[in-house]
């Protein structure tokens, strides 16, 4: 028998122990809204009012505390259950993994892939894409995100940054001819990044010596919201493109003789730290736990 509202039962025990929405949200790492989508959903599948609540009182009613009564002790004797469960050295189960499509794609795959090998009673599931997800609600386990500020209610473990420079196929530079300093990226087409939030094309270099700083805004000739299409781009001669080694690793030893490197004594500053994410919890899954230190390891050696 599918009993439905088992799911909403840790929001409901945070909601009574803390007393509040904000509250309850903040110790499940969670928005405001899904905790009181979770108690409306909850109280809907009941047919029973659990919570009495306006905008200055919070009080459970009379069939609220009786609930809560035996749902927390159900929920303690859940618990120790999944301890026992998660003390042993199995790592087995699901992984659900989010993780930006431009990075993801060209990164995670093949070291995802020899994760489950060397582990195959784990069920791995990658999601890739550019749009900023829920974790917690929308079930995913880890992700990993190009991102200046990690949200809140999550762990954020800095992998690594992005430092890139302009390159270019060298067909294209022998027909426009080459550069000394990043004002002249002007006389290039440029392939840029852009995705609904923001566009990459303010640069600032910095000469080696670092006793000149260069601001530079360059000019879209062909943009897209993937980097494994901008590095596509550039390959077929388009123009110019901001890229990091990342960008660059699926390319053959063939390709990168094709490659020109401009202006390479010049630096730019850091872009989009990669942050590996999970949702904070007083007990990770041993699998879980797994998957961070392996991809620490592994990408910070890349």
């Amino acid at each position: 028998m599918e009993i439905k509202w088992l799911p909403y039962i840790p929001t409901y025990i945070a909601l009574c122990e803390e007393k509040s929405i904000a509250g309850a949200a903040n110790r499940l790492g969670c928005s405001n809204a899904h905790a009181s989508r979770q108690l409306r959903q909850l109280e809907d599948i009941l047919s029973v009012q659990l919570i009495q609540r306006t905008t200055r009182q919070f009080n459970l009613t009379h069939d609220g505390i009786n609930f809560y009564k035996q749902v927390k002790s159900l929920f303690e004797k859940a618990e120790n259950i999944n301890e026992s469960l998660c003390d042993t050295d199995q790592i087995a189960g699901k992984l659900r993994v989010a993780a930006s499509a431009s990075f993801g794609s060209l990164i995670l795959t093949e070291p995802l892939a020899e994760l489950s090998r060397r582990y195959p009673e784990l069920d791995i599931e990658v999601i890739f894409t550019e749009k900023p997800l829920d974790l917690i609600e929308s079930g995913f386990d880890v992700a990993f995100y190009l991102t200046e500020t990690p949200p809140e209610g999550y762990v954020g473990h800095f992998l690594r940054a992005r430092y890139c420079k302009p390159f270019a196929h060298k067909r294209y530079i022998e027909e426009h001819g080459g550069i000394s300093h990043p004002t002249e990226l002007v006389k290039y087409r440029h392939i840029l990044y852009r995705n609904t939030e923001f566009t990459l094309d303010k640069w600032t270099f910095t000469s080696e010596n670092a006793k000149e700083a260069v601001k530079v805004k360059l000019q879209s000739a062909f943009s897209v919201n993937l980097v494994g299409a901008m590095v596509d781009a550039m390959m077929c001669g388009t123009g110019v493109a901001m890229l990091d080694e990342f960008a660059l690793s699926k390319l053959s030893t063939s390709q990168r003789k094709n490659l020109v490197q401009l202006l390479p004594q010049w630096q730019t500053d850091p872009i989009l730290p990669l942050y590996i994410l999970y949702p904070k919890r007083e007990h990770l899954p041993k699998r879980t736990k797994l998957l961070v230190e392996y991809f620490k390891e592994h990408l910070q050696s890349v």
